[in-house]
């Protein structure tokens, strides 16, 4: 900033700022040279303005426009970005990450009969068993209605996942109580490794979602490898 300031004589940009009790704020400032009738600096005029507010609305559309507005877990947009990031980290560690496309068995029967407010409440519910289940580093995102996406990172061997997706068809098949009635649904997961299967996002989406369909035909809530 000063540097700007002593090159070009002011200085326009946001930045974070303190008031005097500490709190930490966002600032548009404005800073000008003032010279005297010798052309030296005398003193600098500030203009500042609190523009927290603003920066708060922006990371809520930021939120918004990358979350799924019912389960708050990524949507199929951040979903793209960390399945880059993920492939870019899989690659640079050596290591493998399943790609695993779920959709849930039994859900529609529930949605149709009880209403989109009791599936809802359920697929809240789901959402908030996988994440329980999956490692922190992990990523599982929804891409809408009873599908979800999840990213098993740090393998080393290939059929590390397996254990992972044990849990992760226990815990889906467990009962779910709500307003004193209880509801079962089950999952159907199709899996696609990086980088045995592929290595770019969209054929690895793709694998992993024919092979969610091969696990349906076979019987449904079990997981199936993509080959």
């Amino acid at each position: 900033m000063w540097q700007t300031i002593k090159d070009q004589g002011h200085w326009s940009g946001e930045l974070w700022n303190r008031t005097k009790t500490g709190q930490v704020y966002a600032a548009l400032l404005t800073v000008t040279e003032v010279r005297n009738d010798l052309g030296e600096v005398s003193h600098y005029l500030g203009i500042s303005s609190d523009i927290t507010h603003i920066k708060e609305h922006q990371k809520q559309l930021e939120h918004i426009a990358h979350h799924d507005a019912l389960t708050g877990l990524p949507n199929r947009i951040l979903l793209a970005d960390r399945m880059q990031q993920a492939i870019v980290q899989s690659r640079r560690n050596k290591e493998r990450m399943a790609v695993c496309y779920l959709d849930l068995d039994g859900f529609k029967p529930i949605n149709d009969s009880m209403g989109h407010e009791t599936g809802d409440r359920v697929l809240i519910e789901i959402s908030r068993r996988i994440g329980n289940t999956i490692r922190g580093g992990d990523t599982v995102a929804r891409l809408g209605g009873d599908e979800f996406v999840i990213l098993l990172l740090g393998l080393e061997q290939a059929d590390e996942y397996w254990l992972t997706l044990d849990r992760l068809l226990k815990a889906i098949s467990q009962p779910i109580q709500l307003d004193h009635k209880q509801f079962s649904v089950g999952a159907s997961i199709g899996v696609s490794l990086f980088p045995d299967n592929a290595e770019d996002p969209d054929t690895l989406l793709r694998q992993a979602d024919q092979a969610m369909y091969t696990a349906k035909a076979s019987g449904k809530n079990q997981y199936q490898l993509h080959r």
